[in-house]
């Protein structure tokens, strides 16, 4: 080997890049980041190794994705959509070095599947076209190939323990959680963890549910996980509650979750929640004086509350809610749906809603705190039909968990664009796709080692400024 390949390795050593490896292949150098891995079957580490490009002598590590022009010429000029993934970039600046902690060897490749599919989904053959456009950050050299993707889709879906890194981080920086779950439907027979099972209104079809908590503090989504379709609501909270610590924050969640297994969980955590209980719960039979009132969304809110045991009792009454139901109930009477006892006692409970929690607040508060639980039904949503995160065609079980995770990714990536352009009031004018096209006309221009900005328009130049993106020189 000769000595100029033995100092550029050595200089890149005491630059703290680690794993690199060289290879002489015909007498010519190329460069590998080498890791170990131990493999289950053999009991013995695995050498796995990634081909990261040819050394020159002249011009260094030559990329695979980089093109030189034949021997004797400069090199070619590039041009790459700068002003997309440079907010792609600036939003992943919170996340990208516990990413990288815990995906040491995949980061590269999570971070080009998130910048490519952040528009909508697109399939593993067309990443490595998409991300060929983008103007990367120096750091980010992935292999895009359709074959390591995948590799890497099923190894990301193996390594829960490294998913749980960055769960663990972005939920420290929450104090009042929402979890709910959804259905993902399922197009490939091989993925056996999506099962025939009930969805609602008598229809059964192949899906799997996802469990999603996102924050109430900043908006995002903080957890994603996988459950098999015939798994019920109420099952998966306990084993959820396990992969994070939610110790002393407050956990709001639907009334599909309520169980005494599930309470038990909680409160032996330390976790403070906010449940609605349902309209057949023997707690309606307790005694609570609506001594209290306020206004919600210009709606008059009667309110009182009770001490029972170690828990709290909230009594709600919605009066527009009251009559909205009085005349649901008297219209099945009238059809003979419902029965006049059925009509009696529905009577009883119209417009109310009582909630089960183990925190004092003040009522407005809790029931503010509930209503805003529609957030993660919003993540929902944009993780189905913003994101179109729900298209799987997939061949195995392993490569689906990461491809929820990747998408989770998407999603937080996506929601963090969201918050700023609702921080500057800018949401009901332009969406977070809106802005990433409108910020895609700003080209860098690569020539040798420089680069160059094409013209910025006025008008990105003003959302720059409104969104706080420092991305274009004064």
């Amino acid at each position: 080997m000769e000595s100029w390949i033995k100092n550029w390795l050595e200089e890149k050593r005491r630059a703290g890049e680690k794993c690199l490896e060289i290879k002489m292949i015909q007498n010519k150098p190329y460069v590998y980041h080498s890791t170990s891995r131990y493999d289950p079957v053999t009991k013995k580490a695995k050498k796995i190794s990634k081909y990261l490009g040819r050394l020159d002598q002249k011009y260094g590590l030559i990329r695979k994705e980089d093109r030189i022009l034949k021997k004797g010429s400069s090199r070619q000029i590039s041009i790459h959509e700068y002003g997309n993934a440079a907010i792609i970039e600036e939003e992943f600046k919170s996340i990208l070095p516990t990413l990288e902690d815990a995906f040491p060897s995949h980061y590269a490749e999570i971070y080009a599947l998130v910048a490519t599919r952040i528009a909508g989904y697109v399939p593993l053959k067309r990443v490595g076209d998409l991300w060929s456009k983008l103007a990367s950050p120096n750091s980010i050299h992935p292999d895009c190939s359709p074959k390591n993707l995948s590799a890497v889709l099923h190894e990301i879906g193996l390594n829960r323990a490294s998913q749980q890194k960055i769960f663990s981080y972005l939920s420290s920086n929450s104090e009042q959680l929402i979890y709910d779950l959804s259905f993902i439907e399922s197009y490939s027979s091989s993925i056996t963890f999506s099962e025939n099972a009930y969805i609602s209104e008598g229809i059964y079809h192949n899906h799997h549910h996802i469990a999603l908590f996102c924050s109430r503090d900043n908006g995002l989504p903080v957890m994603i996980r996988s459950v098999p379709g015939s798994v019920n609501d109420v099952s998966t909270l306990k084993l959820s509650l396990k992969e994070i610590d939610l110790k002393n924050k407050v956990l709001l969640m639907d009334r599909g979750f309520i169980s005494e297994d599930n309470f038990q969980e909680m409160v032996a955590r330390s976790i403070r929640f906010i449940i609605p209980l349902k309209r057949d719960s023997i707690h309606y039979k307790t005694r609570i004086h609506l001594t209290g009132s306020f206004s919600f969304h210009s709606k008059l809110i009667h309110c009182g509350k009770r001490s029972i045991g170690d828990f709290m009792l909230y009594r709600f009454e919605n009066e527009d809610l009251a009559l909205d139901e009085k005349k649901t109930l008297y219209s099945k009477f009238e059809k003979g749906e419902i029965s006049r006892e059925e009509l009696n006692l529905g009577l009883k409970k119209v417009g109310l809603a009582l909630f089960l929690t183990t925190v004092d607040l003040p009522e407005q508060e809790v029931y503010e705190l509930y209503k805003s639980r529609d957030m993660v039904e919003k993540h929902f949503d944009t993780f189905k039909n913003e994101l179109r995160a729900d298209k799987i065609y997939l061949r195995s079980n392993e490569a689906l968990f990461g491809h929820i995770f990747v998408s989770f990714i998407c999603l937080y990536i996506y929601c963090a664009i969201l918050n700023r352009l609702k921080a500057a009031k800018l949401l009901t004018q332009i969406s977070p796709h809106d802005l990433l096209t409108k910020f895609s006309k700003v080209y860098a221009y690569q020539v040798g080692e420089g680069t160059e900005l094409s013209e910025v328009p006025k008008r990105v130049r003003d959302l720059s400024r409104k969104l706080n993106y420092p991305i274009f020189p004064n």
